[in-house]
């Protein structure tokens, strides 16, 4: 293979660092907030883990596209099931439907969409995946938006082999990745938009909580400055890491096909 030059291996080192630290800082806030230092320090090393497994997923065309076709109709099945469940029994019943809804889903990826047309499903679905994930995601970490700055990442890792998939012309690869950015951007903007609502309609808990994590004294002025403000920003870093993560893995992935056709 061809060695890459200086500017990709800068822009992949770039990359490479946003996963790992991005879970490792999860993994140090959660033991931080709910264990000891020393349980912290462990979730940090496991964060770091998860994020280089995350890279290694990423940065092998096959395995990621094997990782990402197999999860979303199984993951939304198993996770649709499990908030109807909630509602209506306990939660050792409900996750056993949620089990049985992730079967469904494994049965319906295999019948609905194979391997080699997961590039070339229609926009309008991608894009309700990727709302319904947001969400989830959203959900997950207790409705604090900055973290779905990571999707971002993965739907630029997407975004880049489905364009070299589909699209030959250099103009129609520029105006789909634009595209992709702005649509991450849109549906963080909705979200950091609801969640900004809901912190600001029960201001002096979110005031304390905000308090407790940043450990600096905020007031109502400064606290709904700081959503909006903070909300803005996020949503620009998200076209950027999108963008910039889609354009940087496209490059790869054309510099890994040279180097293919330059050996045979």
């Amino acid at each position: 293979m061809q060695p890459l030059n200086r500017t990709l291996k800068t822009k992949l080192f770039i990359l490479s660092l946003l996963f790992p630290l991005s879970f490792g800082f999860i993994g140090g806030l959660m033991g931080y907030f709910l264990y000891t230092p020393i349980t912290a320090i462990i979730f940090v090393c496991i964060g770091l883990i998860i994020g280089i497994a995350l890279n290694i997923v990423c940065y092998y065309r096959k395995l990621f596209t094997i990782t990402l076709f197999q999860s979303p109709i199984p993951l939304s099945m198993f996770l649709l099931v499990l908030w109807i469940s909630n509602a209506f029994m306990s939660d050792l019943y409900a996750f056993l439907f949620a089990i049985g809804g992730l079967l469904i889903g494994l049965w319906l990826n295999n019948e609905l969409i194979l391997p080699f047309q997961f590039y070339r499903i229609r926009k309008r679905y991608l894009g309700i995946i990727y709302f319904f994930f947001s969400i989830a995601f959203m959900g997950v970490f207790m409705g604090i938006p900055a973290f779905n700055l990571l999707l971002g990442a993965l739907a630029g890792n997407y975004l880049s082999i489905r364009v070299i998939s589909n699209y030959r012309q250099e103009r129609s690869i520029k105006k789909n990745l634009r595209q992709g950015a702005f649509y991450t951007s849109l549906i963080l903007f909705i979200i950091t938009a609801l969640s900004g609502l809901i912190a600001i309609s029960d201001i002096e808990n979110s005031i304390q909580l905000a308090t407790q994590i940043i450990k600096i004294p905020l007031n109502k002025d400064l606290f709904v400055g700081l959503i909006i403000v903070g909300g803005i920003a996020i949503v620009l870093l998200q076209y950027v890491i999108t963008l910039f993560t889609a354009k940087t893995m496209l490059q790869l992935w054309k510099h890994k096909r040279f180097s293919r056709y330059a050996k045979n």
